[in-house]
């Protein structure tokens, strides 16, 4: 793992990414700590005048009065706890499915993986949309559940792609005359030794999900209000002020394009530090 590490921290792009992520985690998580204003305070005062960035409101405020900041703040929350939680659904449902079809082979796989490619005919986005809209319910619990349930194909299939090469490796055989059955075999022979594309297809997952969100916030079929998501503060922007107040376009879109590229980057960083250590081995 230390040898991992050091090949990891050789890829500045991806060391800068990982320094990103954890400045927006702590900016997320110290945010109503370190900065007070509500996110949902409506301020009378300036009610229909948008504020731009100033020392009070450094991310201005908008058609409500409300402080930008304090929302972008609540809006990472919601952000990172959909992605990442979503993905920890899709990594556990495609990486058991992936094995158990990787490890049965023959007809099973063959009818496993049919079922995987049906799936991935319907687009994801929209397949979540016609679920999202038949519930009627916008929770995130159920958005998480909902991005979960439907995004753990591609999973499957990378997971299954290497489980067919280890299944035929000397210390796979060794386990089985040992007499070791197939839950054995993948929780701690095959997972284990399949965690290199897991963990790459995690953090590009974390993105994607984010994404989704973002997306389905903003069609209004996602967190919905008083409650900030960087989707639904785009809605409100585009919707309410336009181009009189840029500064509610620019705060969540450029959080939303940073943190989808730094998750991106630190992917494809552990892919390289995966691939270097396979390659001295």
């Amino acid at each position: 793992m230390s040898g991992l590490l050091r090949r990891f921290v050789r890829e500045p792009p991806a060391v800068a990414a990982a320094l990103v992520l954890i400045v927006i985690v702590a900016a997320a998580l110290l945010g109503p700590v370190v900065w007070q204003p509500s996110p949902s305070a409506v301020n009378h005062a300036v009610l229909g005048l948008p504020q731009p960035p100033s020392a009070a409101h450094p991310f201005g405020t908008d058609v409500l009065g409300r402080d930008q900041l304090a929302r972008a703040l609540q809006g990472a929350r919601i952000s990172l706890t959909v992605g990442v939680t979503a993905m920890l659904v899709s990594m556990l449902l495609g990486s058991l499915y992936g094995a158990i079809a990787g490890l049965a082979g023959g007809r099973v796989d063959a009818l496993m993986m049919r079922f995987v490619d049906a799936m991935l005919s319907f687009p994801t986005f929209f397949l979540i949309i016609t679920v999202e809209a038949l519930t009627n319910r916008f929770s995130v619990a159920l958005i998480v559940l909902i991005i979960g349930l439907l995004s753990w194909m591609g999973v499957a299939r990378l997971v299954r792609a290497e489980v067919l090469t280890l299944r035929e490796r000397d210390f796979v055989e060794a386990a089985r005359a040992l007499g070791a059955g197939p839950v054995r075999l993948i929780a701690r022979h095959l997972l284990p030794n399949a965690l290199a594309p897991i963990a790459v297809a995690a953090a590009l997952a974390i993105g994607d999900n984010i994404l989704i969100e973002a997306g389905l916030s903003y069609l209004g079929l996602g967190v919905q209000v008083p409650t900030a998501s960087w989707g639904n503060m785009l809605q409100d922007a585009l919707g309410e002020a336009g181009l009189n107040a840029p500064w509610l376009i620019v705060a969540p879109g450029a959080l939303i394009v940073v943190t989808l590229l730094a998750f991106n980057l630190l992917g494809e960083g552990i892919r390289v530090a995966f691939d270097r250590s396979i390659a001295q081995e």
